[in-house]
């Protein structure tokens, strides 16, 4: 893996994240791929960690009957995750702490694109499974690094910034604009998962060989032939090689 940022002290970090300009969701294709490996909602008290401008918790309160809570520490995305149809209760807090939950407090627990912005990822899961009901499930995300291949692997031979940023994850050192970051592969993405006691159940992918879609001439290819190839990877579990890569996951017992 590749790390960025994670010299800066938690107050540098949380500086720089209050000044980040705000960024949208992955989307609406993104955040069905989400809710659809989550399953029904009806009646779970619900938790998104790192819920950042609360699209997925929006999206959440319309379609289900439950009880939803969203945690982020940027106070202006924060402040902006309110307005759904449903009461959210919002929480401000460092996911470097332990969550100010008790044991067994959610059913389901979402985190979607916020590990790799931490400094000690398996800490945060480990109290996920904590406040997860013994027959809860965990449902996270994270960019992976391998969804790039072969260029993921030979990263030090790609040259020039424009290259860089379409043939290496943004997560990738010199091309993200976050504070901290982490680039994790797919094999990293299990094992972290796999060490903090948790089993992955069920798996999707969203936005395969992701550097298709950057290359102009790729692009218009790709534009006319990828929705077909990628549900055919879907199908043939190659979601090792998806961008996004969502699991979900149970308590190991």
């Amino acid at each position: 893996m590749l790390k960025t940022g994670h010299e800066l002290t938690d107050a540098e970090i949380r500086e720089r994240y209050e000044r980040l300009p705000g960024r949208g969701s992955l989307g609406p294709a993104f955040i069905a791929r989400v809710l659809g490996l989550a399953g029904d909602l009806t009646g779970r008290h619900v938790l998104d960690l790192g819920c950042g401008r609360g699209e997925l918790l929006r999206t959440a309160a319309e379609r289900f009957e439950c009880s939803l809570t969203g945690v982020d520490w940027a106070a202006p995305r924060l402040a902006a995750a309110g307005g759904s149809r449903r009461p959210v209760r919002l929480v401000t807090h460092d996911l470097a702490r332990p969550l100010p939950f008790p044991a067994g407090a959610f059913d389901v627990i979402f985190c979607t694109e916020t590990l790799e912005h931490l400094k000690a990822p398996a800490a945060c899961l480990v109290e996920m499974r904590r406040v997860l009901t013994p027959g809860g499930r965990l449902i996270v995300s994270v960019p992976n690094a391998t969804g790039f291949f072969p260029f993921s692997r030979l990263g030090w031979l790609v040259r020039g910034r424009w290259l860089r940023t379409r043939l290496l994850p943004y997560e990738y050192p010199g091309n993200t604009d976050q504070p901290i970051d982490t680039c994790f592969d797919y094999a990293e993405i299990m094992a972290l998962v796999r060490e903090a006691g948790l089993t992955v159940e069920a798996r999707t992918g969203y936005r395969y060989f992701r550097y298709l879609e950057l290359l102009p001439v790729a692009r218009a290819v790709w534009g006319a032939v990828g929705p077909a190839l990628e549900e055919r990877l879907e199908r043939r579990g190659a979601q090792r090689f998806a961008y996004n890569l969502i699991l979900r996951c149970a308590p190991v017992r």
